[in-house]
């Protein structure tokens, strides 16, 4: 196993980080979207690279972990939710979303 940051790998790799973090969470994603293609599209865009790091087990991405100190690790678009999911339920899951993920950290 190979654990690297993710802004080091030699390729871009959103797309395995999205694939692992909706497989992840389908249980709870699926509310949005049945479509697991949907879903990793909706998600690709939003990872912080310079923070998470991910786990390759024979060149094929296992996992995924983020490591920070008051750095935001995920920053999620509107206009992809509705790109991926449509009006309406992009709409809801970013709002939801939103408020999930980027609502931990204090505002400074």
């Amino acid at each position: 196993m190979n654990i690297i940051r993710a802004c080091e790998a030699d390729r871009n790799i959103s797309n395995e980080m999205s694939t692992i973090f909706v497989d992840g969470f389908y249980q709870w994603l699926n509310y949005f979207s049945k479509d697991k293609a949907k879903l990793y599209g909706t998600f690709v865009h939003m990872f912080n690279t310079e923070v998470f790091y991910t786990a390759a087990v024979d060149n094929n991405f296992a996992a995924i972990a983020a490591y920070t100190n008051n750095i935001p690790s995920v920053k999620l678009k509107y206009s992809e939710f509705r790109k991926h999911l449509g009006f309406i339920m992009g709409s809801i899951a970013y709002i939801i979303l939103k408020k999930e993920y980027e609502g931990m950290l204090p505002n400074d």
